[in-house]
């Protein structure tokens, strides 16, 4: 009998690694077609009737494979081993057979903690194992699943012809503007060096390159040296043997290449790392992280040039020689670098080095970060997570102006919204929900609005926009702010600093979402929709302004710690006026990761200064964060916004608001790109001067001051 698919229920064990599921269903006959639809967090192996059908470990693996061939008249048995790294966990399962849906996930499944033998098989006795538990998803929203198995023929994965097995996964290829785009030669324009000098034109030439030079670590027990870039490995040992380490001298991102050499062929391991700890601590093979650094590779006798199959972020790289008894000589190191192609537009430059190295390094990391699509890191996750990417996208603004990879991702979120309007944190079905996350989806449709002045994009999107909107209204009460409930999992849920409660750091954000569903409800000009908005900033306002009175947003646990609410912060102090508090902030938080030796800047704030990871120590403290974090790039935006004081007052950069606070800076240059050109901007001693571009109009307010309007041009104004 046919069941509805909102029956559907992510489904776990006891154990919050891995669970054993099993269920029995019967079918009045064989189908014609069958349609299995599976999504565990964040892998499984599934099996049907003893049979398998796939395998998948990796973060979102929603899939659709036709099962026909394994299924028959009578009873039959489904079988779910399903994996956790890490964070949210469940599984959701559907099976449509000729069109109607015969076996869900739900409770009464079957789950184990430990593997049973024969526990796959129809005849096993699963009576002694315990019901599986319902993860209870709804606190974040709609459980993980969107439509029928089935529905789109296309995605099925086919069985191959006269065999149960299949071709392989959905690939993960995209449409992305990352394979259409292609770097153009640009001169700098005249007019800006006018301004800001060389500085800017040699800025603007400084886009990370492939390395083509390394340099390797004898001094580490048990490694090889080389001579000049060559490496002559010994015979080696069945599982193990000689290895040696590079170091490409910084962050990168993409293919490893080299030359061996080996009368009889050769195996070898690789394994990367941003730091030289993380090619000498082998992350756990049931890891998803071990499939993302490490790979095994045969090269047969004579010379061979290899690339490897995966892009990855790294600095250092451990290659080891194993089962190859007569030896192997490699060479010829070099990395086949994939960077999105744009333009640097972006420029900021002041009298103190650090702040200059921190921008800098926040420049290096966002466009490393920039794939195919924004990624949140380019070691781990190497995922487009829309928390990460309305942040990369709005540093992007100031650095590069680019619009198209934004546009694509949020299109990509944007087309596997749940049915109720909730946005999935990340890309791809499957995604857990992030109550913030939601409102940041939706908040960035206002930035990118503000600063390309594009109505048409968020016109085309609004019936999501106003869907997620929604979504975070309904979860409001009566007083207008909405209540977390309790995190029903030990991790990060339902919102990402897993508080709890009235936060004023969330309600913000809700409020932020309602102006800006307001916003887009005026340009597309629905009186309706209008007057229901305003209904709901007006009240929220008063609610959220009361709540931010009672309950500081700077006392908020986690606050500090991730990159985007210390971003949202350091906006704050410097509004009130504690600019020199907000500088030494970012001189002490984002030095930090330098002074560790890294060139790009990790993924957070979650330790003080002086014990964070350092690059080149083999005994570092922590492993496998990430080095190369885009979110954590906001100094990019605040220094020229804040510090140059340059931001738009209307969308597109029609008009502009240059307010300088250089605080204790002796001088400070800045570049912001703008859809009408550039606005350049430089503090030097008495004087500053400004290109306003053609277009616009700005605004400059200097301290005690009044208010001048500026007409495109250059400006020298003494202070």
């Amino acid at each position: 009998m046919a069941m509805s698919m909102n029956s559907v229920q992510p489904i776990w064990g006891a154990s919050a690694k891995e669970a054993f599921l099993r269920r029995r269903f019967q079918l009045a006959a064989r189908p014609h077609c069958a349609v299995l639809r599976i999504f565990s967090d964040t892998g499984y192996e599934l099996f049907l009737n003893g049979r398998l059908v796939a395998v998948v470990d990796e973060w979102n693996n929603t899939r659709d494979y036709e099962v026909t061939p394994f299924l028959h008249e009578g009873e039959n048995l489904a079988a779910v081993h399903v994996l956790n790294h890490s964070g949210h966990r469940g599984c959701s399962l559907e099976l449509c057979c000729d069109g109607a849906v015969e076996l869900i996930s739900d409770g009464s499944w079957r789950a184990s903690d430990c593997e049973k033998w024969g526990w796959i098989l129809p005849e096993f006795d699963d009576r002694g194992w315990a019901g599986a538990r319902i993860v209870p998803l709804q606190y974040a929203g709609l459980p993980q699943w969107r439509g029928h198995a089935g529905d789109h023929p296309e995605r099925v994965i086919p069985c191959l012809q006269g065999s149960p097995f299949f071709v392989g996964e959905i690939p993960k290829a995209v449409d992305s503007p990352f394979f259409r785009m292609r770097e153009t030669a640009e001169d700098v324009p005249p007019e800006l060096t006018d301004i800001v000098g060389d500085g800017y034109r040699n800025s603007w030439n400084a886009r990370p390159a492939p390395f083509a030079e390394v340099a390797a670590y004898p001094q580490v027990e048990g490694a090889v040296a080389g001579a000049e870039g060559v490496f002559q490995l010994e015979c080696s040992g069945r599982y193990e043997g000689p290895f040696f380490l590079l170091d490409f001298g910084a962050e990168t991102v993409g293919f490893l290449r080299f030359r061996c050499a080996s009368p009889k062929g050769a195996r070898l391991r690789i394994r990367y790392g941003e730091s030289l700890a993380e090619c000498l601590a082998e992350p756990a093979r049931d890891q998803l992280l071990y499939r993302m650094l490490n790979e095994e590779v045969m090269l047969g006798a004579g010379v061979q040039e290899y690339e490897s199959r995966q892009r990855v972020g790294f600095r250092f790289v451990r290659i080891e020689l194993f089962d190859t008894p007569q030896g192997a000589e490699l060479s010829g190191f070099t990395v086949r670098a994939t960077l999105y192609p744009v333009s640097y537009r972006g420029y900021f430059h002041c009298s103190d080095p650090l702040l200059n190295r921190i921008w800098e390094a926040g420049r290096k990391t966002l466009h490393l970060c920039m794939q195919e699509y924004y990624l949140d890191g380019v070691k781990r996750d190497r995922f487009l997570w829309v928390g990460d990417t309305r942040a990369e996208a709005l540093y992007n603004y100031y650095l590069f102006g680019d619009q198209e990879l934004f546009r694509f991702s949020w299109e990509e979120i944007a087309s596997v919204q749940y049915a109720d309007g909730a946005i999935p944190s990340a890309m791809g079905e499957g995604s857990s929900i992030l109550w913030d996350y939601v409102a940041w989806w939706v908040i960035a449709f206002h930035d990118y609005r503000l600063f390309t002045g594009d109505d048409a994009f968020p016109l085309r999107l609004r019936e999501n926009l106003f869907a997620a909107v929604d979504w975070l209204s309904a979860r409001a009460g009566e007083d207008g702010l909405i209540d977390i409930p309790e995190n029903p999992m030990p991790s990060w849920m339902i919102v990402l600093n897993k508080v709890s409660g009235h936060s004023p750091y969330l309600n913000w954000l809700y409020l932020r979402a309602l102006r800006t569903a307001l916003e887009v409800a005026i340009l597309a000009d629905e009186p309706e929709r209008i007057c229901h908005y305003q209904t709901l900033v007006e009240r929220t306002e008063v609610a959220v302004e009361k709540l931010m009175r009672e309950t500081s947003i700077f006392e908020e646990p986690g606050m500090r710690r991730s990159s985007t609410s210390l971003y949202e912060l350091l906006e704050l102090l410097f509004a009130r006026g504690d600019s020199r508090e907000a500088l030494e902030v970012i001189r002490r938080e984002w030095g930090a990761h330098l002074d560790a030796g890294a060139d790009t800047l990790y993924e957070g704030f979650y330790a003080s200064p002086g014990r964070y990871p350092v690059v080149t120590d083999p005994q570092a403290r922590a492993l496998y964060v990430s080095f190369c974090h885009g979110w954590t790039a906001g100094p990019c935006a605040l220094l020229p916004a804040e510090i140059a004081g340059i931001k738009p007052l209307e969308p597109g950069f029609r008009r502009i608001r240059v307010a300088p606070n250089p605080v204790d800076l002796a001088e400070v240059e800045a570049v912001v790109p703008t859809p009408h050109g550039e606005i350049a901007f430089a503090l030097n001693g008495s004087e500053l001067r400004l290109l306003v571009p053609e277009g616009t109009t700005a605004e400059l307010v200097l301290p005690g001051g009044p208010t001048r309007t500026l007409s495109a041009g250059v400006h020298r104004v003494a202070r």
